[in-house]
């Protein structure tokens, strides 16, 4: 039996064919059509992996599921997303109900950081343990909670979104969500630009930087690198970076104690570096029980994440 997955994004839809043990088989890409309100996207998908069951030469009665990760709030339960904007999708969609009719198999859907969070803790840095956090630091901040197994969604589907949780008490950036002081404001790649802003016109450090500041054209990767590069004001910055992001882990390290913490997203390409920071922070603030054995890493399946904790929704609970 296979698993066919799908990680649904607002420019491309990864495909793929996997194994029940969640090994890629085939994967690929499709455009996604968001026009004439997205209408299209669900029997593209669907389209796609026909004609790839019949370029590869398998029957689709071998298919023991599909899993589609969503951008958007999914109740879990139901099946359905509310307001997926990237997919021009206004109001409730039955996404599962849809794909079913469709495809005729067991189809399960959920939010695309909480896949990208199953992904990497059945196949990635998460190694199969029953506790795992997974923080996606983007252009905002995603993540998921993974407890004794199963993602936590908490009764309206608002479980894991780690972004919002208020860490900067202060509440000096606007965030998308209407509210100030949310994670993302000051963990994301835009919470790092809006940290360099800030502590520059505060602090008039001598900085690298300062040419890009004043033509306001600074971005995270310039920060890290000026950091990495010993420049004294982006250390600062990385620093206050890593203090919000270790709040936040160490709250959560006392709410559901994992044994992994992974830090995904573009800005996890600053590897060691930022973990290491964070790290620093982490054991001053955290509770010692809680400490103890907890790792934090980088995510190890890059743009595979989402597609293979699609497939692991079937593995989950279908198989």
């Amino acid at each position: 039996m296979i698993i066919l997955a799908a990680d649904i994004g607002g420019t491309t839809c990864k495909l793929g064919v996997l194994s029940e043990e969640l090994t890629i088989l085939h994967k690929w890409e499709i455009p996604t059509q968001t026009g004439q309100e997205g209408e299209r996207i669900l029997r593209d998908i669907y389209e796609s992996f026909k004609k790839n069951a019949a370029h590869k030469h398998y029957d689709m009665d071998e298919v023991l599921g599909i899993g589609l990760g969503v951008p958007g709030p999914v109740d879990f339960d139901k099946g359905t997303v509310n307001g997926a904007i990237n997919l021009n999708w206004s109001g409730v969609k039955h996404v599962k109900d849809e794909f079913e009719k469709l495809s005729g198999k067991p189809v399960f859907i959920d939010n695309d950081a909480n896949v990208a969070t199953l992904g990497e803790k059945f196949k990635g840095a998460g190694q199969n343990e029953a506790n795992v956090v997974c923080l996606t630091l983007g252009t905002g901040v995603g993540g998921g909670i993974i407890a004794n197994n199963e993602l936590v969604h908490g009764h309206n589907g608002s479980g894991g979104e780690l972004g919002h949780f208020k860490v900067d008490q202060k509440e000096r950036f606007q965030c998308n969500c209407g509210l100030k002081g949310c994670l993302e404001t000051v963990a994301s790649a835009t919470g790092v630009i809006n940290l360099t802003y800030h502590y520059y016109k505060e602090l008039q450090f001598k900085t690298s930087l300062e040419e890009a500041i004043q033509a306001k054209e600074v971005q995270a990767k310039m920060v890290f690198d000026a950091a990495k590069d010993g420049d004294e004001f982006a250390t600062y910055v990385i620093r206050k970076v890593a203090s919000h992001l270790a709040y936040a882990i160490s709250v959560i390290s006392v709410m559901t104690n994992p044994k992994y913490i992974i830090i995904g997203g573009g800005v996890s390409k600053a590897g060691h570096f930022l973990i290491q920071h964070i790290e620093t922070e982490y054991q001053k603030m955290t509770f010692k029980p809680a400490l103890k054995g907890t790792q934090i890493v980088t995510a190890e399946l890059g743009n595979d994440a989402g597609m293979i904790g699609a497939a692991g929704l079937i593995k989950q609970y279908v198989k």
